[in-house]
């Protein structure tokens, strides 16, 4: 039984890496007819739709309560959706596709420096030795082989939306630990509705100020496949394998699917036509390894002081408390 929860929780982490891999080449080629904050809310308006109606039927109507915590709720679910995805589809709009999906690749390591900040208790000095090649991995794809090019700002805005998305989300994720009485379906409805709600407040306030255009019904028709893979694999299958997959594997094996993020990224632009450079192979490769490097020093230190830990006390599993929604 549990070999085969641990393989339905692999199928999961891997078909999340294949649905976001293929997300940010989806929602490119809709930018043409209708533009990222309006493709955004077409996006989760319809996901969230779905989530709520699996909760009623899983969990009933009791479960769309916040407990008293609807502001904290609503600020996590505004990073995690919000602000997550606005700026990453704005700055996919002068980063290609393949570079958009390598910064994902580092949230293992902005989950380390977040947590560091939001606990105060520092790393391990190798986890922080990692971090430094697994930053400059990215910086090099972004700076086409120089990452010293990010620090002069020479990348343009595009790369560091993208980035300050990631960080957002990652808030989000680790937010996730305060909301133990919350199922993964539960959290991940609550904050998808209300994080919506505040993409339906920027996206309309914009288009009411002229900020940005308001797409016609011929151009949501027109995107209506890519609004589909948005809202159903890209969201509602892929956020909850996700979710799934971290809770039964544990955060730090769940987040290296991840990490497959940019590898199908690059594949599919490659089957495009897309050959990637030197520069973009090397920062893969090392952001990659200094990742997969740190979750094995990880696991190796946890597999260590195993046997000094007391038993754990009823209804804690020992794990660290950074469950991803």
């Amino acid at each position: 039984m549990a070999e085969m929860k641990t393989a339905a929780a692999a199928a999961g982490g891997l078909a999340t890496a294949l649905a976001f891999g293929g997300m940010f080449t989806i929602a490119k080629s809709a930018f043409g007819r209708v533009d990222p904050f309006h493709l955004t809310l077409a996006r989760f308006a319809l996901g969230s739709a779905i989530f709520v109606i699996a909760l009623l039927v899983v969990e009933g109507r009791r479960a769309l309560r916040t407990d008293g915590k609807f502001l904290k709720l609503w600020g996590l679910g505004s990073l995690g959706f919000a602000a997550f995805n606005l700026l990453t589809y704005a700055g996919l709009q002068s980063t290609p596709a393949p570079t958009a999906s390598l910064i994902m690749a580092a949230m293992p390591a902005i989950t380390v420096i977040v947590m560091w900040a939001r606990t105060g208790q520092r790393p391990a000095g190798v986890t922080l030795g990692l971090l430094l090649p697994a930053l400059t991995g990215v910086a090099m794809v972004l700076g086409n082989g120089n990452p010293l090019v990010v620090l002069t700002g020479g990348i343009g805005f595009g790369g560091l939306y993208i980035l300050a998305g990631v960080i957002g989300w990652v808030i989000y994720t680790t937010g996730a630990a305060g909301f133990p009485a919350f199922s993964v379906l539960r959290y991940t409805t609550v904050t998808s509705v209300l994080g919506t709600v505040t993409i339906a407040i920027v996206t309309l306030a914009l288009g009411a100020l002229g900020a940005i255009p308001t797409p016609g019904a011929a151009d949501y028709a027109a995107s209506w496949w890519q609004i589909l893979y948005m809202a159903v694999p890209a969201t509602v299958i892929a956020i909850l394998a996700f979710n799934h997959a971290t809770r039964t594997l544990g955060p730090a094996n769940g987040v290296l699917f991840i990490n497959l993020v940019p590898i199908t990224s690059f594949a599919i632009e490659a089957v495009r036509g897309h050959r990637p450079t030197t520069a973009e192979l090397a920062g893969v490769a090392l952001t990659l390894a200094a990742v997969i490097a740190g979750n094995l020093y990880g696991r190796r230190i946890t597999k260590r002081a195993v046997p000094a830990l007391a038993p754990a006390p009823a209804g804690e599993t020992g794990k660290p408390l950074t469950t991803v929604a």
